[in-house]
């Protein structure tokens, strides 16, 4: 599998601070691949967002998005193949109405009005946000605005969508909609999905996860074994999942299958195993 984008050996420092944000890293992601990369705040997560967006530039090092170097010249083009869903809606939102707000990346596209008008009611019938399309996007719910704020993003067709945080303000249920909604939308069609998180509940749809710490890559494997690590994780700030904190307290009663196991594979266990007493 080709990688979409080729990270090699960059470095970043905020102009105030003594210490670099991003510190020679390396990381490559596959084309298709669902990314989660995890880290404590502070870790150089958003800075990479901003990196590989083309917000900000690395002081060393290269960013290869779609087999391109970026630099200066094709910045703007390769920022077209990139689109970020942000933490918060409303930061999003430059429209009176959803359709219009759907509409604002394509306008700025040049996208011929028919087209756009299409494009639009495509977009968000996808996210099944259609019948709200002459609403304000402010009367809406937290969901339904994080809804409206990926349509904008699939109504410019990326081949990259990054979630910097994109589900940390939303409840449970919520976040579950929002994520479900992502990878039914990544089964569709082809694209490249970035999960930037501090919550490492929230990776389980990825095929692989990669802590960031200091602004370097400190672990980078799959979701399996990433659990594995358990309370190792904590050296990096980050939470020990709860399916692998519940299991590992129900060792001493149960015989578990050894591993990581999901909630849902946790309960069959515990089901089949309750069963044969």
């Amino acid at each position: 599998m080709d990688n979409i984008i080729s990270i090699r050996d960059i470095t970043y420092t905020y102009p105030e601070s003594g210490s670099p944000a991003i510190d020679h890293l390396s990381l490559d992601v596959k084309s298709n691949e669902w990314l989660s990369i995890v880290g404590k705040n502070g870790s150089g997560k958003s800075t990479l967002t901003k990196l590989i967006d083309g917000l900000i530039e690395a002081d060393s090092g290269t960013i290869e998005i779609d087999g391109q170097i970026i630099n200066e010249d094709n910045i703007w083009e390769a920022r077209k193949k990139i689109g970020i869903i942000f933490q918060n809606p409303d930061h999003q939102f430059v429209g009176a109405t959803v359709e219009d707000d759907v509409a604002f990346g394509l306008e700025n596209q040049g996208v011929p009005r028919p087209e756009m008008v299409e494009e639009v009611n495509h977009a968000l019938d996808m996210v099944d946000m259609l019948p709200y399309k002459t609403r304000d996007p402010q009367s809406l719910s937290g969901g339904q605005k994080q809804r409206v704020a990926i349509a904008g993003v699939l109504a410019t067709k990326p081949q990259i969508i990054i979630m910097d945080e994109s589900t940390s303000m939303l409840d449970p249920k919520g976040r579950k909609t929002v994520l479900d909604l992502v990878k039914r939308l990544r089964d569709e069609q082809d694209m490249t999905i970035i999960s930037i998180t501090h919550d490492i509940e929230e990776t389980q749809l990825s095929e692989r996860i990669v802590i960031i710490d200091d602004g370097k890559v400190v672990k980078d494997g799959l979701p399996e074994v990433i659990y594995d690590l358990g309370s190792e994780l904590t050296k990096f700030g980050l939470e020990e999942p709860f399916s692998s904190k519940l299991a590992q307290s129900l060792r001493t009663d149960f015989k578990l299958p050894e591993g990581f196991l999901n909630e849902e594979e946790l309960v069959n266990s515990i089901w089949k195993l309750s069963s044969k007493m």
